[in-house]
């Protein structure tokens, strides 16, 4: 699931908040409700053990998260948070696939002299580094064999100051990051990575050299599947992943307008993505429920919990499954997702 995504830097955000027009800012949900923000009252740390093993792994229903950490916002906090606060070091990852959540999005910048990873959503550090996300995989999978982890691998920074796009420097924008930081430098860390943990990433989505079929679930249990690996400005890292996400015309099966902050828009683009997964067994079709217009609009929880009276997407997404409107979702990543949503995409696999 390549991201083509990159966020303003709270640097700007900052001195950008200073001049919002008054009036534009959002009133952000205040409460938990079945479909938004209460993760941990969901407990499904074995739902696979249930769908058979020749089950393709596009046939499922899967229930994920968009910027997985995402749990620190920096100077503007709701700008950036993402995801229910269940701790650091990864911790909210483990609370994640405890509550049954299996796709994840994983974002990391170069630190330690070019050695290591850490979690970051643009600058922000978010409290965790690949180890931690890596070492909290592995002991649910060991206690949990019946599994499988979905991950989209995005490199977040590229040690420049510049904001595609905008067209003027950004002072701290990702800089610390060595600014000779190329492809073959992410990918030879990662690759440190998969070496220090051995047999946990599902072996043919990280050789490096060609990407894997879309596997059955007997074949990838107890794994990591990397879905995709992508740089700093989206650029596909060739020879990792899954074919069908990396490859040919990959776009046609995600829906990721991040821009779209209009409920009732966002949830039109959204519901028709479902129903292309709904309809079509053979390919993944990934959803993004979230978007992101903060700070002169609608930030991540007003699009998952609503705002100005409207629905928000998760609550959409959770009347939509519960009125039995589609057969499976493919994969769906939220911002704090709630437990009957994360319970209603789980009922849509087979048994």
């Amino acid at each position: 699931m390549p991201r083509r995504r990159k966020a303003l830097a709270l640097p700007l955000l900052a001195a950008l908040a200073v001049i919002a027009v008054p009036g534009t800012a959002m009133a952000q949900p205040t409460t938990s409700t079945p479909a938004f923000n209460s993760l941990t009252t969901a407990n499904n740390p074995a739902w696979m053990a249930q769908v058979p093993d020749s089950t393709s792994l596009a046939a499922l229903s899967i229930p994920g998260t968009h910027d997985t950490l995402g749990i620190e916002g920096g100077l503007l906090p709701t700008a950036y948070e993402t995801q229910q606060n269940e701790g650091i070091s990864a911790a909210t990852h483990a609370a994640q696939l405890n509550a049954g959540i299996r796709a994840i999005d994983i974002r990391v910048r170069i630190v330690n002299n070019g050695t290591a990873f850490a979690i970051h959503h643009t600058d922000v550090y978010e409290d965790a580094n690949f180890d931690d996300v890596l070492t909290k995989a592995q002991a649910f999978l060991a206690a949990n064999p019946s599994e499988t982890i979905l991950m989209d691998l995005h490199g977040e920074c590229d040690g420049d100051t510049t904001e595609g796009g905008i067209g003027f420097s950004i002072p701290g924008k990702c800089a610390d990051d060595p600014s000779n930081a190329t492809e073959a430098m992410r990918e030879s860390i990662f690759q440190s990575y998969v070496a220090r943990y051995p047999g946990l990433f599902y072996a043919p989505t990280v050789t490096g050299t060609s990407t894997a079929d879309m596997p059955t679930l007997g074949q990838i249990r107890g794994h990591i599947v990397l879905s995709g690996f992508t740089g700093p400005v989206g650029e596909v890292y060739a020879g990792y992943g899954l074919t069908q996400l990396t490859t040919g015309n990959w776009g046609q099966y995600v829906e990721n307008n991040w821009t779209q902050c209009d409920l009732a828009s966002k949830w039109s683009l959204a519901q028709t993505n479902i129903n292309a997964a709904s309809a079509d067994a053979s390919n993944m079709y990934t959803t993004y429920l979230s978007a992101n217009c903060a700070p002169f609009g609608a930030d991540p929880a007003d699009l998952a919990g609503g705002y100005g009276g409207g629905t928000g997407e998760n609550q959409q997404l959770l009347g939509y499954l519960g009125a039995g409107s589609a057969q499976r979702a493919g994969v769906v990543l939220m911002d704090f997702p709630g437990y009957a949503l994360i319970d209603a995409i789980i009922g849509l696999n087979p048994a």
